[in-house]
């Protein structure tokens, strides 16, 4: 009997993890609107001391958005799927950035809306989706102020 949530992509079939692995990337799908999340989970965690299994088997994702969705709609709205495994963390941050780019996760918008078809605000953990609306004066005013005087 499986004790997650997580099948392989594009199937209904069961995903059986290979803990020689270091961990995966996944990508987890609203079932209602089809707006999706990529994101990567390692399984276990490490310290100097000892090793731990993270929380791979309930794990939802990271964003408070799609989290949010989750608890509002219910789990079984939801499709968790594993792209691949990854025997190192090098390898896995890449490809979870190789996916989020390939799929456009920062721009891409739900078809004949202006919603984003991604829950990700950002690529890789650093790259974030641009905020258009926001303008604060005082902020661009600081920022001058203190790039002058740096020129002094």
């Amino acid at each position: 009997m499986v004790d997650h949530h997580w099948l392989r992509v594009g199937s209904d079939k069961e995903f059986v993890p290979n803990l020689d692995k270091f961990g995966f990337v996944y990508i987890i799908t609203n079932l209602r609107n089809g707006k999706a999340y990529i994101g990567c989970k390692q399984y276990m965690h490490y310290n100097r001391l000892k090793e731990k299994e993270s929380d791979w088997k309930t794990y939802t994702g990271s964003s408070k958005w799609l989290n949010q969705d989750i608890e509002e709609i219910g789990k079984k709205h939801f499709k968790f799927e594993i792209i691949a495994e990854y025997k190192n963390k090098r390898s896995l941050r890449y490809y979870e950035l190789y996916y989020q780019m390939k799929h456009n996760v920062l721009a891409v918008t739900l078809e004949g809306s202006e919603e984003h078809a991604y829950y990700n605000s950002r690529v890789g953990g650093k790259f974030y989706r641009p905020v258009e609306s926001y303008k604060d004066p005082e902020w661009r005013k600081k920022r001058k102020k203190n790039a002058k005087a740096k020129e002094t």
